[in-house]
């Protein structure tokens, strides 16, 4: 090892390591000073989370990783805290079916119980460790330095789409490519209806308000651009 080449870990340590927003108990498996995929230069240590299975170990940079302490660990369980208040589903009234009558069980669909049986396709979207890098970032960002995407963004979110489809339309110059437009209104419907309840933390809600006050013409993938975006996937 050359004696620029520092760690702060060792291989064995027990740790805790960032994904995405997330941090997670993990075993450090191996350390290099340089990332075995993407060539970038600093210590990376390939990680093992407790409890998950070994496809998802990968490297990651060591400012993705800290120490087990109690300060550590009150972070995490803060994180965990919020992100379970973000997702939780708001109570719904529950109305009963007038042709049930009080007292008696409505009978099972059973026509229902045969759809649920039936295996739905699973959509598995890889996603390169620098794009994992920015997520974290883009979390840090936000939620320590108090830092905000400025907006309106370069280029938008319409913009990505936009740019994606002319790319494939090159791409296949011969034929007319009917995915890609498909897609591109499938991502921009999903992120405009999203963004607002689940694309945002906590602490950009205010700006979301201000944002969407004052740009009540445009939708969101005309506002907002690729760091959120990301957080789609």
């Amino acid at each position: 090892m050359a004696q620029n080449e520092k760690f702060l870990y060792r291989q064995g340590d027990r740790i805790l390591c960032f994904h995405g927003p997330m941090i997670y108990e993990a075993k450090i498996l191996d350390k290099v000073y340089q990332h075995p995929k993407s060539g970038d230069s600093g210590p990376h240590y390939l990680i093992h989370y407790k409890g998950w299975k070994n496809t998802w170990d990968e490297w990651v940079a060591e400012y993705r990783v800290l120490p087990i302490n109690e300060a550590n660990l009150s972070k995490q369980k803060q994180i965990e805290e919020s992100m379970t208040k973000k997702n939780k589903p708001s109570a719904k009234k529950i109305v009963q079916d007038p042709s049930v009558e009080k007292g008696k069980k409505r009978k099972r669909d059973l026509s229902l119980d045969k759809d649920d049986n039936v295996k739905k396709p699973k959509v598995i979207i890889y996603m390169p460790e620098s794009l994992r890098i920015l997520l974290v970032q883009d979390w840090e960002n936000i939620n320590k330095s108090q830092m905000w995407v400025p907006l309106p963004r370069k280029p938008s979110v319409t913009d990505i789409i936009s740019n994606y489809k002319s790319w494939r339309h090159e791409k296949n110059k011969d034929s007319f490519d009917g995915i890609a437009e498909e897609v591109g209104k499938g991502v921009g419907f999903y992120f405009n209806k999203c963004l607002g309840t689940r694309l945002l933390y906590q602490s950009e809600r205010n700006q979301y308000k201000e944002i969407r006050s004052k740009f009540e013409n445009l939708e969101n993938t005309q506002i907002y651009g690729a760091e959120h975006l990301l957080r789609l996937f």
